[in-house]
């Protein structure tokens, strides 16, 4: 008796097993696509630089420098947005890609599969790589096409070898750092907050003369030398080739120092899972309850109070649920570095540079004001949103509708602690500015500001609502939220203090500019005012927003979205 089972085995076959370089181009251009969707990589990538691009062509104008060659002053601006478009492209996105394929066993199942380890990690540099490059042209050619940049072809190859080596050295920078975090998160947030310390310490966003301490660390961090090299390059009163050897040897000796930690420390599977850990603790040693005596009586241990078993009240649940998210907020390393560690961080070398160059003692305030505002729209209008929409892409708040719990007590919780966060992110500016700056506020001013910041926490997280609620999952909630504050916060005297007259114009429209003008006006030391055209407008976009985000909230994920179905970008 014969079988189609039997009948196909017998057949010999005639597949071959695919070669290296077919497999190595296979999954080269899979991760490739998996970059291009993953929103995060595209808005550090192409958006912020370029932002940065148009920002600093406004700022630094685009005059003449010299009428003979007619070179203008993008000539030496442009290169500080193609080190940042290359530097992100290589770094986080490395460093994201490996931790979070380690997370989810990746890593380790694909070690028992056709293809070799090396070919998979492989691509995901190479395709980093190739990203950074085409971040690095598309820079220079905004510049050439809007800017009138001019590239010399003498000075191309060494662009090249010093672009590709630059970009060895962040990827080697991302794998150390995967290979270092316990998760993709960590990794995100590590690396994402690495890179944009040396690119402040760095000069990346500094317009003018830098500190001269600064410009000792910028000399010996890759992200400095990479820029300066690339100034070189394209500096048309230099005559040579523009090869930078002191430059190269930087990037090499970092580069080599990260592939060390690599080697020593990656791993290719996961974390142990510290839950279970945990829940094995709490097996092995019980919390103290009540005991019983030889006869059954229930006995308990003296000190304890007895409280009748009953289900808790509003209040009760909403305090729950705050400190439940303040405890997610504090264990997420992306939203303390955004919402707490950067703002701070600028604040400080903003305003060390300020008062090292003898600048107005009033600016302090100004950048205090600015700090707090991004603070408060980091926290209000990306991570709330955010995790509501991840709760609700989870199914927590379908099933949450089922539990004794009300969904308004979740949503208060939620809220409750984002502005919590806020004004605790705001006490720590406006703290550091007192002890460490000269920033003298009144008392009645201080009031007014955490008034204030509340307003804004509460004005922003509506608009992030309502931008949540046209988005499909929380990625595309995180990724989007963080590309419209990020150029908005150029245009609202956040970043950049004393922008052109027609920035100033398109930010009035913004909520963000006038979080900023209301603390300002809070924080000065000269007197505390309300600036109450700025208060009308936030209340005005407070209400719009609201409206909008009742309108489009939802509490179940759409039907057409599986959140497990695309590759995690982030």
């Amino acid at each position: 008796m014969s079988t189609g089972l039997s009948s196909r085995t017998a057949r010999p076959s005639t597949e071959r097993r695919p070669s290296l370089g077919r497999l190595g181009l296979d999954q080269l251009r899979f991760t490739l696509t998996d970059l291009w969707r993953a929103r995060l990589v595209v808005i550090f990538t192409l958006v912020l630089p370029l932002t940065w691009l148009v920002v600093l062509g406004f700022l630094a104008g685009n005059d003449v420098l010299d009428g003979t060659s007619g070179i203008r002053v993008m000539q030496v601006v442009t290169p500080s947005a193609a080190t940042m478009g290359v530097l992100f492209a290589a770094f986080p996105t490395v460093a994201t890609a490996v931790a979070v394929a380690r997370e989810r066993g990746v890593l380790r199942r694909v070690r028992g599969t056709p293809l070799p380890a090396g070919v998979y990690l492989g691509a995901k540099v190479v395709s980093a790589a190739l990203v950074a490059v085409a971040a690095y042209t598309l820079m220079l050619l905004v510049g050439v096409l809007v800017y009138d940049v001019q590239v010399f072809w003498r000075t191309v190859p060494a662009m090249a070898v010093t672009v590709l080596v630059a970009t060895a050295a962040f990827a080697a920078l991302g794998l150390a750092v995967a290979a270092l975090a316990r998760s993709g998160n960590t990794a995100q947030a590590v690396a994402i907050g690495l890179a944009v310390t040396m690119s402040f310490l760095s000069g990346l966003f500094t317009v003018g003369e830098m500190p001269a301490w600064m410009q000792h660390v910028a000399d010996v961090l890759p992200v400095g030398v990479l820029l300066r090299a690339l100034q070189g390059q394209l500096d048309p009163f230099s005559t040579g080739s523009g090869w930078d050897g002191g430059a190269l040897a930087v990037l090499v000796v970092w580069g080599a120092g990260a592939a060390a930690v690599t080697l020593r420390t990656f791993r290719w599977e996961p974390a142990a899972d510290r839950t279970s850990s945990r829940g094995r603790r709490a097996t092995t040693h019980p919390a103290p309850g009540p005991t019983h005596n030889s006869s059954g009586a229930s006995r308990r241990p003296a000190g304890l109070a007895v409280a009748e078993a009953g289900r808790p009240g509003p209040v009760s649940l909403v305090v729950a649920q705050t400190a439940a998210a303040t405890r997610a907020a504090m264990r997420d390393p992306g939203w303390l570095f955004f919402a707490v560690a950067m703002p701070l961080g600028l604040f400080v070398l903003n305003a060390g540079m300020s008062r090292s160059a003898g600048g107005d003692p009033d600016l302090v305030a100004v950048l205090a004001a600015g700090m707090i505002a991004f603070g408060t729209a980091v926290t209000a209008f990306v991570n709330l949103p955010e995790a509501v929409a991840t709760a609700r892409d989870r199914g927590v708040l379908k099933r949450l509708r089922g539990t004794p719990t009300p969904a308004a007590a979740y949503l208060a919780g939620r809220i409750l602690s984002a502005l919590w966060i806020a004004l605790l992110t705001a006490v720590l500016l406006v703290g550091v500015g007192v002890l460490f700056f000269g920033l003298t506020p009144t008392w009645p001013g201080l009031l007014l500001a955490g008034a204030f910041v509340v307003l804004g926490a509460v004005t922003l997280g509506a608009c992030g609502f309502a931008l949540a609620g046209g988005l499909p999952d929380a990625k595309a909630v995180g990724a989007v939220g963080l590309g419209v504050l990020l150029p908005a916060s150029f245009f609202s005297d956040v970043f950049v203090v004393n922008p052109p007259q027609w920035m100033s114009t398109v930010g009035s429209v913004l909520p963000l500019q006038h979080v900023v003008r209301l603390l300002d006006r809070a924080l000065d030391p000269a007197g505390t005012a309300v600036a109450w055209g700025s208060f009308a407008v936030v209340v005005v976009w407070l209400v719009g927003a609201s409206l909008i985000a009742l309108r489009t909230f939802r509490w179940e994920a759409r039907e057409d979205h599986d959140p497990g179905r695309r590759p995690h970008g982030r």
